[in-house]
C-alpha cells in the first residue's frame, strides 16, 4: 500500500505557533465581544483547553519549542516596564517610591508566615513569597494598551509594577542563593549565588542600554532600523543571560531603566513597539494557558486562595491608606491596590531555576506555585481591568 504523507500526520513547530495565533485571536475575541471578559482571558482559556491539560492538541515539545516567542514577549514587555520608571520624575516623587518599598517588603513578610505556617520549609516559603512581590508587567501593560488606560492611577500602577517586579527579583536572587549555599551545592553550581545573579544581570542590561543609546545616536532617524535594533538587542540579551546563568528579567528589567535614564536615552522612543509585536503578546498568553496544571488545585487550593487573597487584599488596604500622600484620592489608592493583582509572567521560570536549590521541596513548591497561577492567570487580567474601568482610567469603549 502506498504510504501517504497525512497518515503519519504530526504538527511541527511552526503549525504549533500558528495555532497559537490563530486560536488565541479567536479565544481573545470571543472573551472580549461576547463575554465582555479581557482578551487576555481568552487566550490563556484557548491555551488551557488546548494544552496538555485538556484537549492535548499542543504537547509539551511543541509548547518548549515556541519558548524563543514566549521569552521574547516576556522580555518586550520587561523593557517597557523599565522604560516606564523615570528616576528625575522619582526623585521629585519620592513617596511612591518609598511606598512601593514598603508595600512590597509587606506583601513578601505576610506571605512568608502564610507559607512558613501552611508547613513549607523557609527556603520554598522565601522564594514563593519573593515571586509573590511582584506584578505582572506583560498583564498590566497589555490591558493598559488594549484599553487605551491614561491618568493618575496608570502612570503609578506602570511605575509601581515595574519597581515592584525590580524589588522581586532581587529578593529572589538572595532567597536563591542562601537556598543553594545553605544546601550546600557543589562547587559547579557556584554561579548561582546572589552577587551573580544581581550584579551578572544588571551589567548585562546596563550594557545593552549603553549599546542601545549609541546605536540608536548611530542610525539617526531611521525608524524601522531603530525598532529591529530594540528587537535584536532584547532578544540578545534575553539570550546571553540564560547562557551566563543570570536573570534574564532583571537583565531587561535594567536595559529599560538605562535607555529611559542615561544620557541621550530620551531619544530612544518607540510608542508602537508594543503594539506591533502583538502577536508575540498573543502566543505568550496562550502558551502560559497550556501550561497551566488545574489538577494542581485538587491538593493546594486553600494554600493558592489564601496567598491570593491576603496578597490582594494587602495591596488594597495599603495603596487606600496611602493614597492622599501619592497624590490619589482614598478610592484611586483601592483600585490601584486592585490592579496590581496580576502575579509576575515568568513567575514559573523563575521557580524552575531554584529547583536544584530547593532540593527535595521543588516538586511541592512548583505545585504550589501552579495552583495560584491557575487561579491567578484567569482572574488576574478582569480583576486588573475592573480596577482600571473604576478609576475611570479606560477609554469610553472598555
Amino acid at each position: 500500500m502506498p504510504n501517504f504523507p497525512w497518515q503519519n500526520i504530526a504538527l511541527n513547530p511552526l503549525a504549533a505557533f500558528g495555532i497559537l495565533l490563530t486560536l488565541g485571536v479567536m479565544g481573545g475575541h470571543i472573551a472580549n465581544r461576547i463575554a465582555r471578559l479581557p482578551a487576555m482571558t481568552g487566550y490563556v482559556l484557548i491555551g488551557l483547553i488546548i494544552g496538555p491539560a485538556s484537549l492535548h492538541i499542543l504537547n509539551e515539545d511543541l509548547l518548549r519549542a515556541a519558548d524563543l516567542f514566549v521569552n521574547l514577549a516576556l522580555g518586550l514587555a520587561l523593557f517597557e516596564s523599565g522604560r516606564r520608571v523615570d528616576l528625575r520624575w522619582l526623585r521629585a516623587e519620592r513617596t511612591l517610591l518609598l511606598s512601593t518599598l514598603t508595600y512590597c517588603l509587606l506583601v513578601f513578610a505576610a506571605l512568608y508566615t502564610l507559607l512558613v505556617f501552611a508547613g513549607l520549609d523557609w527556603q520554598t516559603s522565601t522564594t514563593m513569597a519573593a515571586i509573590g512581590m511582584a506584578s505582572s508587567p506583560i498583564v498590566i501593560l497589555e490591558m493598559m494598551r488594549e484599553g487605551r488606560a491614561e491618568g493618575q492611577v496608570s502612570d503609578r500602577l506602570a511605575t509601581a509594577t515595574a519597581l515592584s517586579s525590580l524589588l522581586s527579583l532581587l529578593v529572589f536572587a538572595i532567597a536563591l542563593g542562601s537556598a543553594h549555599l545553605f544546601r550546600q551545592q557543589p562547587s559547579a553550581d557556584s554561579l548561582l549565588t546572589p552577587a551573580w545573579l544581581i550584579l551578572g544581570s544588571s551589567l548585562l542590561g546596563l550594557l545593552a542600554g549603553v549599546l542601545a543609546i549609541a546605536l540608536n545616536h548611530w542610525l539617526g532617524h531611521q525608524r524601522q532600523h531603530r525598532t529591529v535594533l530594540l528587537f535584536g538587542l532584547i532578544t540578545l540579551l534575553v539570550g546571553l543571560a540564560v547562557m551566563l546563568g543570570t536573570l534574564p528579567s532583571l537583565a531587561l528589567l535594567v536595559f529599560g531603566l538605562a535607555t529611559r535614564n542615561l544620557r541621550g536615552g530620551e531619544s530612544i522612543s518607540e510608542p508602537d513597539l508594543l503594539t506591533g509585536s502583538h502577536f508575540f503578546f498573543v502566543a505568550f498568553f496562550v502558551a502560559a494557558g497550556a501550561w497551566l496544571q488545574p489538577q494542581a488545585l485538587a491538593s493546594h487550593w486553600p494554600l493558592a486562595i489564601a496567598y491570593l487573597l491576603l496578597r490582594t487584599g494587602i495591596a488594597m488596604l495599603f495603596w487606600l491608606a496611602l493614597a492622599p500622600a501619592n497624590c490619589l484620592t482614598r478610592r484611586r489608592g483601592l483600585w490601584l491596590g486592585l490592579a496590581l493583582n496580576p502575579l509576575s509572567g515568568g513567575s514559573a521560570m523563575l521557580l524552575s531555576m531554584g529547583s536544584l536549590a530547593l532540593g527535595a521541596q521543588a516538586n511541592n513548591a512548583a505545585a504550589c506555585l501552579m495552583a495560584v497561577l491557575v487561579i491567578s492567570e484567569l482572574a488576574g487580567p478582569w480583576l486588573c481591568r475592573l480596577a482600571l474601568q473604576q478609576a475611570g482610567e479606560l477609554s469610553k469603549e472598555h
